[in-house]
């Protein structure tokens, strides 16, 4: 069986068939491309806190510091995890209860305090030193320069004890 077509209907069909094997061409086969005006993807901001730091020193409210040994990580993903416990050789050591603070959260930093969500204590009670703050209270923070300050308030509002921290490099 054959059909026949008038001239102008071939050739209105084969403009459409032109039309639609060059718009798909054009447009990359259905696969997405980014424009070549558009300007790359901006990175993300480091935060200042990102890294490791060492714990240097442990001041208390009175004026008095504590020798300390540990450790505060801080990541691109907002994880923190903090280790702070008293050095062997101090004084009011008196081990097992020696660990001052040892947690690890998602931490959302800002205004210099930390929010904290999902926090979650390293240790049990009977490691934890008589005078240990609840680990959620470690919140506040200072940074000036490569030295962190994190701090447990008490119920006025001031730094009833803090951790000082050094970046590591």
């Amino acid at each position: 069986m054959r059909i026949l077509m008038s001239s102008g209907l071939t050739r209105g069909l084969v403009v459409a068939a032109l039309v639609l094997v060059t718009t798909a061409c054009a447009s990359g086969g259905g696969r997405s491309r980014p424009a070549t005006s558009a300007p790359p993807p901006a990175a993300d901001a480091a935060s200042p806190l990102e890294g490791e730091w060492r714990l240097t020193t442990m001041q208390l409210a009175d004026g008095g510091s504590r020798r300390v040994t540990g450790f505060l990580r801080f990541d691109r993903f907002s994880n923190i995890t903090v280790k702070a416990e008293l050095a062997p050789d101090e004084p009011v050591a008196r081990p097992p209860r020696t660990v001052v603070a040892d947690f690890t959260a998602k931490a959302q930093a800002g205004g210099g305090e930390f929010d904290y969500a999902g926090l979650s204590v390293g240790v049990g009670p009977e490691r934890l030193t008589d005078d240990a703050a609840n680990m959620a209270e470690w919140r506040h923070y200072e940074l000036s320069g490569d030295t962190l300050r994190v701090s447990a308030r008490d119920r006025a509002g001031r730094p009833a004890a803090t951790l000082v921290f050094e970046r590591v490099r």
